[in-house]
């Protein structure tokens, strides 16, 4: 049997059956499966004639086996022997939900859980917060000496003396400027004099080179140094020094010889002892004695008066140099054109915020008192309201009682009138 299978005729006959054989099972395998809801020839053949024929066709059954066919992506379709299949739709595939994208590139938060609700606060009587001063930031403490210089001419005298002063130096704290220097400052002079000083305390007004305006309350010092540089034992005290001047050198002498005058004139007159006293004879010498004495009398009142006010004045020159202590804070933000966020006086910035709050309460206390007076007004409003309604309702029911008791009360009436006519009408035959 080997002899004949090595003959090349037996082996090309086997090649040739191989050959064959994979053809046919490479056909089948191509061929494709048959619907699972497709009916049998016979059923379709049987439809076909019942209609050549006239008749309606049986509706189509399929009565397979128990069997599961794979659909693809996991979905799968289970018929059973006792099933009856007349049409079978495979279900389309959904696409996915779309992306939700938050317009920042942040992805938003699906489950993010709501808000809280808020606690529920019962105010009856709110009470306003106190108030709290702020500090400045721009300042220099009390007590700052800034150098100034005169720029007008003070004399001493009864009248108001302005006085104009620059400050001649750069007034620093903490490495920041607070007055720079050639400032303009205002101030008003003490009428009179203390010796050789003029006193200028109270307001004094700062001005800037561009115009803006600082109120501060300070008192003016004397400055005085020395030619080597150091200072004279006088510098820093009250008041700003000057050169006593007299217009009339001889006034004390004047009056001293007016009070001689005087006293002579009066001894020199002619008297007599009366039961009161000395009393001058009524002569001519008397007279002009006596005229002569008052007369000396008033010149004497008169140059002291004079030498008081306007004989010894004190002049302080322009250009004399002295300090200015400063009695507040120096807050320099505070200025302002023509000073009106001071209001015009020496006011530092947290004597404005307290103003501005107790403006702030007055206005909430009366707004408050107005709502208050409002809400007075229409809970009387409504009180009347509902007097009026319920009486009303008492009018309405007392009306409705009175028409329900007047037809009684008219049939009872036209009775007895009936009554008294008929024995008038039987009377009368």
């Amino acid at each position: 049997m080997l002899k004949s299978l090595q003959k090349p005729g037996v082996q090309m006959g086997l090649l040739s059956l191989v050959i064959i054989g994979a053809g046919v099972a490479f056909f089948l395998a191509k061929q494709p499966a048959a619907p699972v809801n497709a009916p049998p020839q016979e059923t379709a053949k049987a439809g076909t004639a019942a209609a050549n024929q006239g008749r309606p066709a049986a509706p189509q059954t399929l009565n397979l086996e128990d069997q599961k066919k794979n659909l693809g992506e996991k979905r799968t379709a289970k018929i059973g022997s006792d099933q009856q299949v007349e049409r079978f739709i495979i279900p389309t595939k959904k696409p996915p939900p779309p992306s939700v994208v938050q317009l920042g590139g942040t992805q938003q938060q699906q489950d993010k859980p709501p808000p809280p609700f808020p606690k529920l606060v019962h105010v009856t009587n709110p009470q306003p917060e106190p108030f709290a001063p702020s500090e400045p930031r721009l300042f220099a403490p009390r007590g700052t000496l800034i150098k100034a210089a005169l720029v007008l001419t003070l004399d001493s005298s009864a009248l108001d003396t302005p006085v104009l002063a620059l400050v001649t130096e750069d007034v620093y704290w903490n490495n920041r400027l607070i007055v720079p220097a050639g400032t303009q400052v205002l101030a008003q002079a003490s009428q009179g004099r203390v010796r050789d000083r003029i006193e200028i305390k109270g307001a004094y007004t700062f001005i800037w080179a561009d115009g803006r305006e600082y109120n501060i309350s300070c008192v003016a010092l004397d400055h005085e140094r020395l030619s080597d540089g150091s200072y004279a034992i006088t510098d820093g005290s009250a008041g700003v020094r000057g050169q006593i001047v007299k217009n009339d050198q001889y006034a004390e002498l004047k009056i001293m010889v007016a009070e001689a005058l005087q006293g002579v004139m009066n001894n020199n007159q002619n008297q007599f002892q009366s039961i009161y006293g000395l009393v001058p004879q009524n002569t001519s010498r008397n007279a002009a004695l006596g005229g002569g004495a008052q007369a000396a009398s008033a010149y004497s009142q008169l140059l002291t008066k004079q030498l008081d006010q306007d004989l010894d004045f004190v002049r302080v020159a322009a250009g004399t140099q002295f300090y200015i202590f400063t009695k507040e804070v120096f807050e320099p933000e505070l200025a302002s054109i023509a000073g009106l966020r001071q209001g015009g006086r020496a006011a530092t910035s947290w004597q404005l915020a307290e103003e501005a709050y107790q403006r702030a309460q007055t206005a909430s206390a009366e707004t408050e008192a107005d709502k208050a007076r409002v809400s007075e007004a229409t809970r009387k409003a409504e009180q009347e309201k509902k007097t009026a309604e319920r009486a009303a309702r008492v009018s309405s029911v007392l009306n409705a009682s009175s028409a329900a008791a007047s037809p009684p009360a008219a049939a009872a009436t036209s009775g007895e009138n009936a009554t008294s006519s008929t024995p008038a009408s039987s009377s009368t035959p």
